[in-house]
């Protein structure tokens, strides 16, 4: 089975590509109607990190009751013994998703799987280390529409005064970092393909063209339809129109400084922040079941 592996930062047009591939029939992967499609694994961000080393015999043990309670697992349809399966044949947390996933594609009748958590973009090197035959999707997105979607994502509403320019600010420089992370990372990778939100827009069938090739997916480009709603934060208002004149000048300037900034600064920075936060689950991974790790 072929991974596939699709980054990019929250808002970026991850879950739109994904679902396309998902609808084609040729790509296996893990979906949700209360994720509006795809469904995030944050397998490498969070359960091959939390737990301690894999050939800790306890560490497995605590890493094989959260996964198997996750959601995720769960919608994968997969025994349990699959899963055990897997950990007892697998000498690293990444041979138990691939062991996972390979069985996932294989039940329906795929010889692609994908994964998509972007949580998982700065981990592109790791990734491709792990998986040398995988294909990774790498998405950016213009910092002024990713801000526009960000600040009223899932349905909130946008915060305003110094918390709207702190989430502007914040948001502006986080996508920096992650452009930059994966326009180095698709250079010159023959596996990698460095894609635009805005060329998704503008040019749909030439996008689904340039998939289904360098996928090698034995579907037509038009096969490439979700079969999900597309999860816009703009309740009816397109692009850019949410953002006043100070929200473009922070923009502007937020953007300017973080380029003036070096990337692996950016990079500390972030990491300081995740280390901060600790394993900082998302609330969804165990909705099914109500488990938390201790």
């Amino acid at each position: 089975m072929t991974p596939i592996f699709i980054l990019g930062l929250q808002r970026s047009g991850t879950t739109w590509l994904a679902n396309m591939l998902a609808g084609s029939g040729a790509v296996a992967a893990v979906t949700a109607e209360e994720h509006r499609g795809v469904h995030e694994s944050v397998f490498f961000s969070h359960f091959a990190r939390a737990f301690g080393r894999f050939a800790d015999p306890g560490a497995r043990a605590r890493f094989r009751t959260a996964f198997e309670a996750s959601d995720y697992f769960l919608l994968t349809g997969l025994e349990t013994c699959i899963l055990d399966d897997a950990i007892r044949r697998s000498v690293n947390y990444g041979g138990v998703f691939r062991a996972v996933m390979d069985e996932f594609a294989r039940r329906r009748g795929c010889a692609h799987w994908l994964e998509k958590s972007p949580h998982h973009s700065l981990l592109a090197e790791e990734l491709a280390a792990r998986f040398p035959d995988a294909r990774f999707l790498c998405v950016t997105r213009d910092s002024r529409s990713l801000i526009a979607s960000r600040l009223a994502a899932y349905g909130r509403e946008p915060r305003r005064g110094w918390r709207r320019v702190a989430d502007i600010i914040r948001g502006t420089a986080a996508n920096r970092l992650h452009q930059d992370a994966l326009r180095r990372f698709a250079a010159g990778r023959q596996n990698a393909l460095l894609i635009r939100y805005e060329e998704m827009l503008s040019d749909a069938q030439g996008s689904r063209d340039r998939l289904v090739r360098f996928l090698d997916l034995d579907v037509t480009p038009e096969a490439l339809d979700s079969a999900f709603a597309p999860n816009s934060s703009h309740a009816g208002r397109s692009g850019t129109r949410t953002l006043s004149r100070v929200d473009h000048g922070l923009i502007r300037g937020a953007d300017a400084a973080s380029r003036v900034l070096p990337t692996a600064a950016l990079r500390r920075v972030a990491d300081r922040r995740r280390a901060a936060r600790g394993a900082d689950w998302p609330d969804w991974v165990w909705l099914k079941t109500g488990y938390r790790p201790d």
